[in-house]
């Protein structure tokens, strides 16, 4: 059991520890609340005990809570509850001691809880309402499937984007985009590149070379300006739709923060005293705990990488020092735009994907992994909005938080060259979207981003331009061709280069983090 196990959220309930018939055991329920857990390596404990239990309501009385791992072996642990300062709830006390409850070997389907007694270790309340510090009673907490940004109040793309972003056109675009830069120059052959050039899809710059990153091929601008068109395509529908578009985060979410977020508010029904309201600009940026079973998704030599991509050390000493790099003016003004693009993305923008990945799902809540090169129309549900996938990430709401921040970089590029030399960059459009002229800091007069002639736009009456997917899908099978062993031969070097493919899925994000000893 590991500390990530514990974290998250759970449904808790607790019994009045009473004498009483069985028929009056309904009676005794002493409350139904939500529980957030955030524990930590270093055994300490913080979170918060929350009522009404509904995720997400708009108003919630609040108790902090804190607390230590007693033990690992069995799991104990002590918590103190207290109600939240200036709330209405600011005197409740309550001490908490439970254990991880144990799970049968032929069990299905079985959930963690944990169980325990709690204490009310001081009065509160006075009068009618007066409640007597000793009172004691049971409870059980169920932990809860990770909450999905897209169920999170407030978080969730409008229906019009989904349902452009989620059809199979708009999800091969992407995965072919991406997919096609990764293997250009291996595993891909001369007769491989040909044939996909043929179809429309070459690639010119591809983002690495011999030595590893190419910084000075322009590959950067193609990533940058990709999916900076892509962000445009979601805001024309939020402003068709009269709705803000959506922000980048700013800074990089920190560590240890709840899905759900709620923040003091005054209480105009109490003058002097604070209520909590959901606060939707902080909320659904929780990181998924490494948990078992969201490493249980992956092969056994990436999980340490995850592990160590969700820690808190990871975010301040990784994470952090990049982020001050790329919003640095004076770093800045020393890059091209395809340096910088070409850092982001093999940074940063891959760390940020796997960071947020939580255990893709089906429709059904299911665990769903999809496999290499599997298109199955199951796969194209707006359900399916796995943030680790080519395939899928860009149908996830926090897609568009983290290329948000990755596309205002480029502001902030560009502000760090005017400042040094005004002018020197100038300003253009291509393909509608506001882009920059050639120059000694800008390669490419056209970054590529896909074909034309496919797919742009959506509306109810279109759903994809099914050449263009033809076109992708032939695209995609000559890749799968170059990635598959050759049969048993001597010296084949189809079979050598299998060998030098990690033992991920070729379309995961998490499959071009290069992490020191792994």
């Amino acid at each position: 059991m590991q500390a990530e196990d514990l974290t998250g959220y759970y449904t808790y309930r607790s019994f009045l520890n009473h004498p009483a018939p069985v028929d009056d055991f309904n009676k005794l329920r002493f409350g139904e609340a939500e529980l957030y857990l955030s524990v930590q390596r270093d055994r300490s404990i913080t979170g918060t005990l929350a009522f009404p239990a509904a995720p997400g309501a708009d108003r919630k009385d609040v108790m902090n809570i804190t607390g230590e791992i007693l033990d690992w072996s069995p799991v104990r642990f002590r918590l103190s509850g207290k109600g939240h300062p200036k709330t209405a709830i600011a005197d409740f006390h309550y001490e908490y001691e439970g254990t991880l409850s144990p799970t049968w070997e032929t069990g299905v389907e079985q959930r963690l809880s944990l169980t325990g007694t709690v204490l009310r270790a001081k009065d509160h309340g006075s009068g009618a309402s007066l409640a007597r510090a000793g009172v004691t009673a049971s409870f059980v907490a169920v932990k809860r499937d990770f909450p999905a940004p897209r169920d999170v109040p407030g978080l969730a793309l409008l229906p019009e984007a989904v349902s452009m972003l989620a059809t199979r056109a708009h999800r091969l675009r992407h995965t072919t985009w991406h997919l096609l830069r990764s293997v250009w120059r291996r595993p891909l052959t001369d007769v491989d590149r040909k044939e996909i050039a043929e179809l429309g899809w070459a690639i010119d710059r591809p983002p690495s070379n011999d030595k590893g990153l190419d910084l000075t091929n322009g590959a950067g601008e193609d990533f940058l300006f990709m999916h900076r068109r892509m962000i445009r395509m979601v805001n024309e529908i939020y402003e068709r739709s009269g709705v803000p578009v959506i922000a980048g985060w700013s800074p990089v979410p920190g560590a240890d923060l709840p899905q759900y977020a709620y923040a003091e508010r005054d209480d105009p029904a109490h003058p002097g005293e604070k209520t909590m309201r959901y606060d939707v600009s902080r909320s659904g940026f929780m990181v998924p705990p490494a948990d078992a079973d969201l490493l249980a998704t992956f092969p056994a030599g990436s999980r340490s990488t995850m592990r160590l991509l969700k820690s808190p050390d990871y975010l301040n000493f990784t994470m952090k020092a990049l982020e001050r790099t790329y919003t640095s003016p004076t770093e800045l003004s020393r890059l091209s735009l395809g340096a910088l693009g070409n850092l982001l993305e093999f940074t940063i923008h891959n760390q940020m994907h796997m960071r947020w990945a939580s255990i893709p799902r089906d429709a059904q809540g299911k665990v769903a992994l999809r496999g290499d090169f599997d298109f199955a129309a199951k796969w194209d549900d707006p359900a399916y909005d796995y943030l680790g996938d080519f395939y899928s990430s860009h149908v996830n709401p926090l897609f568009w938080r983290l290329h948000g921040w990755v596309d205002q970089r480029i502001e902030d590029w560009f502000a760090a060259h005017e400042a040094v030399a005004p002018g020197e960059i100038e300003r253009a459009e291509h393909k509608g979207v506001p882009w920059f002229k050639p120059s000694k800091w800008v390669a490419v007069a056209e970054p590529f981003d896909w074909p034309e002639g496919g797919h742009h736009h959506h509306d109810e009456h279109d759903h994809g331009d099914e050449h263009a997917i033809d076109v992708m899908l032939k695209v995609l099978k000559i890749v799968q061709r170059a990635q598959e062993p050759a049969a048993p031969g001597p010296a084949s070097e189809d079979r050598d280069r299998l060998m030098r493919q990690p033992p991920l899925n070729v379309m995961s994000f998490l499959r071009w983090i290069d992490l020191p000893g792994e």
